[in-house]
């Protein structure tokens, strides 16, 4: 284990940014889960609606992460090198970037609803109830975007307790207004929608309150947002370009799936949805892990201290796979019972049971990627091929076995589910040569 459990001062300082992401992202995941959990309550159809609603949305927020993981390799390296105004100048061209890509979602969303749905489902109902939600939570984007920027820049400089906290706040609030929404006030699906704009305003509130409050360095003056010149903003897109565009296709090709899933019916898409919250649940471990050795890559990196920076990326990946390891195992163990908690018919409940199956087994091989890619490789800038190892394996393998089982096989769900899974194991080969080339241990600031 690289000497993982021996060195005190990593452990010590991945755990501090680990935990506050995990918890981050598991609360993430917790508000999907519930979203898809209280539409169960609907019927299939407004499981899909919502599920294939937030195709939409997992599109544009991998964009902005894409934008936003892009900033976060400049803002850790300048807070590692102790210039705070250089992180608060990336921050600011962030911001704008972000803000723009909600504003072509909302339109797309709020303008072109059923358009833009009829592209993953060809029943109607689903497609009318799906974009009811759509154009109102379109609105929500504008407040996604900006915390978004706002949480990379807080972990950048190893604030990630406050980010866990909001999104805590937010899952609580997106629960009760989806209750009293949906169910007390009788709105159904659109009534989801509501509580998902109303939670993302309560958090972000409260973000903002926190981050002055505390009076935390990414607070400067206008000047310190806008000062930008052209070389920086070069320097910027040759590195944060490449991260944008991975996410990107990345989260297309992704989107894909869920186009080449409707051939399999309504009853297997909202298997799809389920299986796909859950994952998420069971995968923040790993990724946590993976972030947060990212973060510390990044401060070292802009510290100048390379062998160092090479070292703490062996022995984080070696604590992401141990983490991984434990997680699937736990998740093959409680399939059945979490299985039982979503109400769709028998033949999605099975569906779903062999899906999660396929993810405990896999969830090792996508954390390892998710590592190598966002928390090594982009720590010293090596985006570029990230972008090639994520698009290759996506449209190469991913979206050619989705539509070769579902589309022209016609193959049960879950085996095309297990087709297009491969593709993790695929770009692991890849990325794990990328990684020991070393290419990536740069200081780029």
């Amino acid at each position: 284990m690289n000497g993982l459990f021996k060195d005190k001062v990593f452990l010590r300082n991945i755990t501090a940014l680990a935990l506050p992401i995990m918890l981050n992202e598991l609360i993430n995941s917790l508000i999907n889960i519930m979203d898809t959990f209280m539409a169960g309550k609907l019927g299939a159809e407004s499981v899909a609606a919502i599920g294939l609603s937030n195709q939409i949305f997992f599109l544009f927020n991998l964009c902005c992460f894409g934008i936003s993981s892009g900033a976060s390799i400049f803002m850790a390296q300048y807070w590692g090198n102790s210039d705070i105004r250089g992180v608060r100048r990336v921050l600011g061209m962030a911001l704008l970037f972000v803000e723009s890509c909600a504003l072509i979602f909302f339109i797309g969303a709020a303008f072109f609803p059923k358009q833009l749905l009829s592209i993953y489902s060809k029943d109607s109902n689903v497609i009318s109830l799906g974009a009811g939600y759509l154009v109102i939570v379109a609105f929500s984007y504008f407040l996604t975007a900006f915390t978004n920027v706002v949480n990379v820049s807080l972990k950048a400089i190893g604030k990630a307790a406050q980010p866990m906290v909001t999104t805590f706040i937010a899952l609580v609030s997106n629960i009760t207004l989806n209750y009293i929404f949906m169910f007390k006030m009788n709105m159904g699906v659109r009534g989801a929608a509501f509580g998902t704009i109303c939670s993302r305003t309560i958090e972000l509130a409260v973000q903002l309150s926190l981050v002055r409050v505390r009076n935390l360095p990414i607070i400067g003056s206008l000047k310190d947002y806008i000062s930008i010149d052209i070389n920086f903003i070069k320097k910027y897109l040759v590195i944060a370009l490449p991260v944008f565009l991975n996410e990107f296709f990345w989260a297309l090709g992704t989107s894909s799936y869920n186009i080449a899933y409707k051939y399999s019916g309504t009853i297997a898409q909202a298997a799809v949805q389920v299986s796909s919250s859950v994952q998420n649940l069971f995968a923040v471990a790993g990724m946590g892990v993976g972030a947060a050795c990212g973060i510390i890559l990044s401060n070292t990196l802009g510290a100048g201290d390379r062998e160092k920076a090479i070292d703490y990326s062996k022995k984080g990946k070696s604590l992401s796979i141990l983490f991984s390891l434990a997680s699937g195992a736990i998740l093959a163990v409680c399939v059945p019972l979490i299985v039982s908690f979503f109400d769709i018919d028998e033949l999605g409940k099975k569906y779903a049971l062999y899906m999660l199956y396929i993810v405990a087994a896999g969830i090792v091989f996508k954390n390892i990627n998710y590592t190598n890619i966002v928390g090594i490789l982009r720590s010293g800038g090596d985006t570029l091929a990230g972008l090639i190892m994520d698009m290759g394996s996506v449209w190469l393998v991913g979206v050619p076995m989705a539509f070769l089982g579902s589309m022209v096989l016609g193959l049960p769900i879950y085996i095309t589910f297990a087709l297009v899974y491969s593709e993790e194991v695929f770009k692991m080969i890849f990325s794990e040569w990328r990684v020991l080339k070393l290419k990536w241990a740069n200081t780029i600031i």
